[in-house]
């Protein structure tokens, strides 16, 4: 149910962006795609389309592994006061502070899926991709402990 309202949200935001290629205004949709080269060598691609409004940056739809996942920005609390982050599908994104106009200048910092809840407590399920732990939430906060599936991305 939540896969299909979020297909349809981003079926309507595609229509409103048709046209959209101007520069933005403060309403005004638009979207840019970003390719980032992922890891300590640069081997693990990574496309991440922005859908912004005017300057600010409203989601994100990662690409990893023939896998699209939609997020929406995160921006209570102090989850984008150093960066941005985007969250969605058990996902987590987080990038360094970028608007319209040098989104394809900023790095990215890391993709991190959720772990899931095991009765054995946070960080003893199963890993994903790279296989490593996020000892932090993205955001900054304390709390459910992640798998980072890609760090140290760059724009390429």
């Amino acid at each position: 149910m939540k896969k299909t309202h979020m297909l349809l949200l981003t079926a309507l935001a595609a229509g409103a962006l048709a046209g959209c290629a101007g520069s933005p205004d403060s309403q005004q949709l638009s979207q840019k795609s970003v390719e980032y080269e992922c890891g300590p060598g640069g081997e693990r691609p990574l496309t991440v389309q922005y859908t912004f409004r005017g300057d600010e940056a409203i989601s994100a739809r990662v690409i990893h592994m023939n896998q699209a996942v939609d997020m929406a920005r995160v921006t209570s609390g102090n989850a984008d006061m150093v960066g941005n982050t985007f969250r969605g599908g058990g996902y987590t994104w987080t990038t360094g502070k970028f608007d319209h106009g040098d989104v394809d200048e900023v790095d990215g910092d890391m993709l991190t899926q959720d772990a899931p809840p095991t009765a054995q407590g946070p960080g003893h399920g199963p890993a994903y991709g790279a296989g490593a732990q996020a000892g932090m939430a993205a955001g900054g906060g304390t709390g459910m402990v992640g798998n980072i599936l890609l760090r140290d991305c760059r724009v390429s």
